[in-house]
């Protein structure tokens, strides 16, 4: 690959990974409500989930995917049925604590600490595990990498090593978008810790969970129906 198709490569990848999606709502929801190093936790889920799909992809799964188109339809199903699966979580559980906004419990009243620091801390596993089944299960990304990947392809050169430097650009360019948006919401959190501003975040991030779980359903059913 000639270093000016790589640079063409990098700019489409990086409009990839700053458009709106459930990893990056993933990544905002952790920095602002776990801290840094937990989202992190998470970031390394969804770059793994991205190295796992290139991968697949340059070992043949475009070349499956072509033949057998419903595989996208199931996968939109299972990431959609996903996605729902977390709105419900966050909903009936939320991900707020004043330990983890470093805000005390007692400066909001006395009943708040009873109300919304329960919530116990979800382990760094299931950060990571949570974060990978929503990058696999993520049609977008499988998409653009079947997209994306053959069209940058120089068939002049070795195909295997241009696989491995877009997929490793792929990754490291997320995990700099997803590690930004969770420093963002870091940074934020100071100003949102007030018990009415928390709810309203965990209300928002559940109905974006729900918005984008039932937009992938509703495609995966239209797709095979038709």
């Amino acid at each position: 690959m000639s270093q000016e198709l790589w640079i063409t490569f990098v700019l489409a990848a990086a409009a990839n990974t700053l458009a709106p999606g459930p990893a990056i709502v993933l990544a905002i929801k952790n920095g602002l409500f776990l801290g840094m190093r937990k989202a992190l936790y998470s970031t390394l889920g969804n770059i793994t989930a991205i190295g796992g799909v290139g991968l697949a992809v340059s070992l043949g799964l475009g070349a499956l995917v072509t033949t057998r188109p419903e595989i996208i339809s199931f996968l939109r199903l299972a990431g959609g049925s996903y996605l729902l699966w977390l709105a419900f979580q966050n909903a009936n559980r939320g991900m707020v604590s004043f330990e983890n906004l470093g805000t005390a419990p007692s400066a909001a009243g006395p009943n708040t600490s009873s109300n919304i620091s329960h919530n116990i801390s979800p382990t760094p596993l299931a950060l990571f595990r949570q974060s990978l089944v929503v990058g696999l299960t993520n049609p977008k990304m499988l998409t653009f990498l079947l997209a994306l990947f053959p069209f940058f392809l120089d068939q002049s050169r070795p195909v295997a090593p241009q696989f491995l430097l877009m997929t490793g650009t792929f990754m490291t360019l997320s995990f700099v978008s997803l590690s930004s948006f969770a420093l963002l919401a870091v940074r934020l959190s100071g100003l949102l810790c007030r018990p009415t501003v928390i709810r309203n975040m965990n209300r928002t991030i559940t109905c974006v969970f729900l918005g984008f779980g039932l937009l992938l359903i509703s495609a995966g059913l239209s797709d095979l129906i038709r």
